[in-house]
């Protein structure tokens, strides 16, 4: 199949109503928009009742500001932090307002943007309604409950109790998920007064007017566009419906006028406007994101206006090929994309419109062109950003790791509300020129993997992608999957190809296998399903700022523990990026994540409660390593940027020097000597075996990227002697010994593999201990055939090798040689018989002289493999 959307034409929501000159503008929209958002009242507590009715006394709950949420999760350090929040359950606002002057008859609406997760609302004491679902907009008629001419009292219960079987979220997506459901009022609340002919408020929080496209050449689009036409009135009434196009330079393109016909008392009537647009202006992505805007406006039959919404409208045509991949306007583009969560640090959820125009400013910094709003509906600020930056989305639903508790298929009330939330997701974005897909799951059998159990979700998915195509025919459906269903895995239902393109989340070198897997992955799953157009929907790594490794590829990563050096995450994604980039037949990829993000089942690098696999900071303040290899290989713009500038003291003298760059050649100095050029292949610039000095030394980067002179510089200290180098093998950050003696992480190898005497990701009290002073030298290893040239000036050295027999059972197992430049020096070490048994430290020292300024080291095996814990040079005594 190819997934192919022809012309669509897209109206993007933005908030408020847009003014354009003097024959349409703000003063004459018919409508009234008050924000709520100050003087609130706020306790979160279980158990409260009557809270209300007016006369409850709230005096002395906390005041606060909405956006709000009572939540706060997610810090730097080992441990959570005593300011943290991560209850969850009811809290509970109150707000008294007055009413804004408004002529008799006129409509009250109070629209929330996004309360977490279960909304219950009263106006004056009656009950409003119920909403469930913590990310989409939605509205309810206040009218019959609203004093016009006094004050009156919005009380809200919102509760994010954590889904469980009998809770108020039990059947509300999404069950579970790698990401913290903060609670609260977290996005804008306001009031909106119209007239009782208005376009409709109340379809499922949308803008009440939609547009498509039916055809387009280079020469003209037709463009058709439908209003909803409400009437509240006691009477039928007879409407005139204009509908207006206007250019960027605000130039009318485009009208229609209609008439509706009389619209009956409490009806709806949707009204379809054909227009012509000559000379058509697309919406090009990032090249070119060209913007219209559509005005449609209800007169009374004399002329009055009645209602106005003013949106902007985007022309462009997407499709999607399972072989070459995708096409704007019919021309390629790779979808170089990178995910967002919604979170930031003591804020939350409750972010601003500056933080959200902060990380699309970040995002284009990257260089990219698409971002999946994961995972679930972002405010509408996003969506808005996305459009004027022509960034693609993928906008997706919050139906996460299962549906249901117990592996079963979805029950009718969760089915509903998945339902419900995709309805919102379409209908409050569908006019944004920059939503691609729409995205029905993640990962939605993750929780039947895991457990080895039962997963049933195919017949939601299929209910759930008929209602996308049903309601939007013109935009390909999507989901990401984790965890395809192998041949004879009959516990688990099929779904990749439910919908109409498939994306994989796959970690190959992070949770599991290795770098190399993911590209054979990615074949196999084309050439496995030849008609389903392809993404890599997640992949990446974790990174803390203030662990660190010499040679990420030195040991094991711990994927869901610590350290998470920032050196690994920059292996990762230059390994990653390498593979997908020569496959053509992807249409996009999508780096995890942006930013870090809260998620309180984290206790990973030097952080708690927060997932760090983004390329920048939860506080948007550190922009790591990655986010410039990235822009190096995404962007135009003149990046050079060196590599490790976190890493300051460093325990080795001579080591590479790696810088990220788009230049074509780089020159390096270090305190001011020419080290020389590197030249730079796909973003990386790379200096073998420089030399530190002993003390503080200051690395300098400078080319010539276009014609534009670029610098970057980094500060580096020295502590230790070019005599002295201390390795602690198959280590990745290193170790300190009890009398401070340093050993940096495994460095200089080649060959043989990096392992723990621990699985890195095993419990602390199932941890195995080596018998040996300074023990922890001992917990990890390089075992295999392999060897070590350690840079060190010539002279004659003691070199002590630590050794630990982690996995033999008796004498004679594991049985190897050292040679140190060519010489035999340990002959058939046997670390089992030397050290008495299984897990017991033992060291051997051995004197040699260093050649041409190496002490080639080599690891040969007689019988098994050979093993090596730490080694330490020295000059001989």
């Amino acid at each position: 199949m190819l997934a192919s959307v022809r012309g669509t034409v897209v109206l993007a929501a933005m908030v408020g109503l847009w003014g354009a000159g003097a024959a349409i503008g703000a003063a004459d929209t018919g409508r009234v928009q008050v924000p709520l958002a100050s003087g609130w009242r706020f306790k979160q507590a279980a158990g409260l009742t009557g809270v209300e009715a007016p006369q409850f006394d709230d005096s002395t709950w906390a005041t606060v500001t909405v956006p709000h949420t009572w939540n706060r999760i997610g810090n730097e350090g080992l441990e959570r932090s005593p300011q943290s929040n991560n209850i969850q359950g009811p809290g509970w606002y109150r707000l008294r307002f007055p009413a804004p002057p408004a002529a008799p008859g006129s409509r009250y609406f109070l629209q929330f943007d996004a309360i977490s997760t279960v909304a219950d609302v009263w106006l004056n004491g009656h009950y409003l309604g119920k909403h469930e679902g913590a990310f989409a907009r939605f509205r309810f008629d206040a009218t019959a409950a609203m004093i016009p001419s006094g004050d009156n009292l919005l009380v809200v219960k919102a509760d994010n109790t954590r889904p469980a079987p009998g809770a108020p979220t039990e059947n509300v997506p999404p069950l579970s998920g790698d990401f913290f459901m903060f609670g609260g009022i977290y996005r804008k609340a306001s009031l909106i007064v119209t007239q009782p002919i208005h376009v409709d408020m109340l379809d499922f929080g949308g803008p009440g007017i939609y547009g498509r496209l039916s055809d387009i050449h280079s020469d003209t689009a037709a463009v058709q566009i439908t209003a909803r036409v409400t009437n509240s009135e006691s009477v039928p009434r007879r409407v005139r419906v204009e509908t207006t196009i206007l250019s960027a330079a605000n130039q009318v393109v485009a009208s229609n006028t209609s008439d509706t016909g009389l619209v009956a008392t409490g009806a709806v009537s949707v009204v379809q406007a054909n227009l012509n647009i000559a000379n058509p202006h697309l919406w090009q992505g990032v090249s070119d994101p060209y913007l219209y805007r559509a005005v449609v406006t209800l007169r009374s039959p004399k002329g009055a206006v009645l209602d106005r919404v003013i949106q902007p409208l985007g022309l462009r045509t997407l499709t999607f090929d399972p072989d070459k991949g995708f096409f704007l306007n019919g021309k390629h583009l790779y979808l170089r994309g990178a995910s967002m969560h919604q979170d930031r640090p003591v804020k939350g959820w409750a972010v601003s419109d500056a933080d959200q125009e902060e990380d699309f400013a970040i995002l284009a910094d990257l260089g990219a062109n698409a971002t999946r709003l994961a995972h679930y509906q972002h405010d509408q600020r996003s969506y808005e950003l996305a459009d004027a930056a022509g960034v693609i989305v993928w906008a997706e639903i919050p139906l996460v790791n299962e549906v249901s508790f117990n592996g079963s298929a979805a029950n009718a009330a969760f089915s509903a509300n998945a339902r419900q939330q995709l309805l919102e997701l379409i209908q409050q974005n569908r006019n944004h020129p920059s939503v691609a897909l729409w995205s029905i799951a993640n990962e939605i059998d993750l929780t039947a993997t895991q457990s080895q159990g039962p997963s049933r979700p195919a017949s939601l998915l299929e209910e759930l992608n008929a209602l996308a195509k049903s309601q939007d025919p013109d935009r390909p459906t999507t989901f990401a999957d984790c965890c395809e269903v192998p041949a004879g895995a009959h516990a688990r239902e099929p779904i990749v190809g439910i919908a109409d393109t498939i994306g994989y989340n796959r970690y190959f070198g992070w949770y599991s296998g290795h770098f190399a897997d993911l590209g054979a992955m990615l074949d196999q799953a084309h050439t496995r399903h030849p008609r389903t157009p392809i993404s890599l929907s997640e992949y990446g790594a974790g990174a803390a700022l203030t662990q660190h490794s010499d040679d990420p590829a030195g040991g094991q990563i711990n994927p869901h523990g610590r350290p998470h050096p920032e050196e690994y995450q920059n292996l990762y994604h230059e390994a990653a990026w390498s593979t997908l980039r020569q496959r053509p037949y992807l249409w996009g990829s999508f780096i995890w994540n942006l930013f870090d993000f809260a998620s309180d089942s984290r206790r990973e690098g030097d952080l708690t409660d927060i997932n760090e696999k983004g390329l920048v900071s939860y506080n948007r303040a550190i922009r790591k390593d990655a986010f410039y290899y990235y822009r190096a290989n995404w962007s135009s713009r003149p990046t050079l940027h060196l590599v490790g500038r976190r890493y300051v003291d460093r325990p080795y003298g001579v080591l590479d020097v790696k810088a990220y760059s788009n230049a074509t050649q780089v020159q390096l100095s270090v305190n001011g000597t020419d080290v020389g050029a590197a030249s730079c292949a796909d973003g990386v610039c790379l200096w073998h075996a420089v030399h530190l000095q002993s003390g503080a030394n200051e690395l300098r980067a400078v080319a010539d990227i276009g014609g534009a002179a670029a610098s970057d510089s980094v500060q580096w200290t020295f502590a230790g002697k070019p005599t002295e180098v201390r390795i602690k093998a198959g280590d990745l950050t290193g170790y300190v010994t009890a009398d401070h003696v340093r050993y940096g992480s495994d460095m200089y190898f080649s060959g043989g593999e990096g392992k723990g005497i621990n699985a890195p990701d095993s419990p602390t009290d199932k941890r195995i201990n080596v018998e040996a002073v300074d023990a922890p030298l001992y917990d990890s290893y390089r075992v295999g055939r392999f060897s070590y040239r350690v840079p060190v000036p010539d002279g004659k050295y003691e070199i002590t090798l630590r050794f630990v027999e982690p996995a033999a059972a008796a004498a004679g197992e594991r049985v190897f040689d050292v040679s140190v430049n060519g010489k035999r020096l340990l002959k058939r070490m046997d670390v089992f018989a030397t050290a008495g048994g299984k897990l017991k430290g033992v060291e051997k020292t051995v004197r040699a002289a260093s050649r041409d300024g190496v002490l080639a080291i080599e690891f040969q095996p007689v019988k098994g493999d050979a093993v090596v814990s730490a080694i330490a040079i020295e000059p001989a005594r």
